[in-house]
């Protein structure tokens, strides 16, 4: 029994050590360990950087839905929040003129209904306001999921940091929604 337990640690390391409830790094480029974590007093995102004396800096505009865990990325840091068939990602980068963690991208998935129609993912880029949908539909008359040509545009959303998150994710959904709709319509004709 022991020998199987380490054979699926060993086989599948990401599926239990990946969902960090917080994690340190070196965002501010100061090579002193910064960290960010969920506040378990108030179920805010916070993040504490060496270079502001660890004051913490904290976001409760992340949904309170689902799980919340972290991930490092180059120079910064990810919010993941992953619900029953969806899923959201915020990913930020330490910005050293504002001394502020600047959101620069953002990512989600979906499952869909049964049929899995509007399942897929994308994501967009705030830094070269690149974004990337890859989407599937439901054809009713085939009887069968479609995987659409990925969607590639430019998305323009304002400039927005980690303690002002604002309503740039739900302006995000809506353009994604909209490019999303506009292809099927073009793709699937009943």
């Amino acid at each position: 029994m022991f020998s199987m337990k380490l054979l699926i640690l060993l086989t599948f390391p990401t599926l239990f050590f990946s969902q960090e409830k917080m994690i340190s790094a070196d965002f501010d480029g100061d090579n002193i360990q910064d960290k960010v974590y969920l506040d378990s007093n108030n179920g805010a995102v916070v993040y504490q950087l060496s270079s502001q004396k660890f004051n913490k800096v904290s976001s409760d505009q992340f949904e309170d839905s689902g799980e919340i865990f972290f991930d490092k990325a180059k120079n910064g840091f990810k919010v993941n929040l992953n619900q029953m068939r969806a899923g959201y990602t915020y990913q930020f980068r330490y910005e050293k003129e504002t001394g502020k963690m600047r959101l620069i991208g953002m990512e989600r998935y979906e499952f869909g209904p049964a049929s899995n129609d509007g399942s897929g993912e994308s994501s967009v880029n705030l830094l070269t306001n690149t974004y990337i949908g890859e989407w599937n539909y439901f054809d009713d008359n085939k009887t069968k999921l479609i995987k659409m040509p990925p969607i590639k545009k430019k998305m323009v959303l304002p400039k927005t940091y980690f303690d002002n998150l604002g309503n740039v994710f739900s302006t995000y959904i809506d353009k994604d929604v909209q490019y999303y709709l506009a292809e099927k319509k073009r793709l699937y004709k009943q």
